[in-house]
């Protein structure tokens, strides 16, 4: 049977893809204007998203999250060995020209005793040479041994039990026909105790001055008074004072233990 095809030869074969017509590829170079909003294109909504996250986050947070007290007190107060047993409450002043007699008003024995319940009763702490550096105070300060533990650090007070000493020796000095003779900080020689009542008034000054209460009062009519008087009975913010005795009074040494 005669052949029907015939065997090309290999310098004539050809790929059959060069017979093809090819289109050639173009390359489109954008603008630089062009580029930077394709490049907006892709930010801009990766950032709308993550800024919804963070006012979604915010929100959320100021509806129902509750910073701790401990948060505010390391906010806007120095380190204190007491700070994590701070509790902030709102309290309305009860000062008013019709003012009650209170346990701390007055002298003798019962006024005396409720004024030691916050002063001379509670007793100097103890801390750490960690802590004492963290506070940045002299590491030459007096060091005691705690009796119950064995263990040596540095004693040291709590301000608000001396500011409280300090507005105390007021009150005695106020009355102090009384006081004069009854073997306290009063009966003693008048240098010494203008000396006292001279460091005390200066305590208190600067305390009040660094506190800085802005508190706002305004002034009315009382029945039975004479012209307008300050009304002083106003909402303040105030740390629970039970709360910062207690621990003080938990963590207080013996006295006589100084080296």
């Amino acid at each position: 049977m005669e052949k029907t095809y015939q065997l090309v030869p290999d310098e004539e074969k050809q790929p059959l893809w060069k017979g093809l017509r090819q289109s050639p590829i173009k390359t489109v170079r954008l603008d630089p204007e062009s580029r930077l909003w394709r490049i907006l294109g892709l930010v801009v909504p990766v950032l709308l998203f993550v800024t919804s996250l963070i006012l979604f986050a915010a929100s959320y947070w100021l509806r129902y999250g509750h910073p701790s007290d401990l948060y505010f007190t390391r906010l806007y107060s120095p380190y204190s060995p007491a700070e994590e047993i701070v509790e902030y409450t709102t309290v309305r002043y009860n000062v008013t020209p019709e003012l009650k007699k209170t346990e701390y008003v007055g002298y003798g024995p019962e006024v005396d005793k409720a004024w030691d319940h916050i002063t001379y009763d509670v007793g100097d702490q103890m801390i750490t040479p960690k802590a004492l550096h963290r506070l940045g105070l002299d590491p030459n300060s007096l060091r005691i041994k705690d009796p119950r533990t064995g263990e040596e650090g540095y004693r040291v007070g709590i301000q608000v039990f001396h500011q409280l000493h300090c507005l105390n020796l007021l009150r005695q000095d106020s009355y102090r026909e009384y006081y004069s003779h009854q073997g306290g900080d009063i009966e003693v020689e008048p240098e010494d105790l203008r000396g006292h009542l001279d460091h005390c008034l200066e305590i208190l000054r600067i305390s009040l001055m660094c506190q800085s209460d802005i508190g706002v009062y305004a002034f009315k009519y009382y029945e039975g008074y004479d012209g307008h008087w300050p009304d002083f009975s106003t909402l303040h913010t105030c740390r629970n004072f039970d709360a910062i005795r207690d621990w003080a009074f938990e963590n207080a040494v013996v006295f006589g233990d100084e080296e």
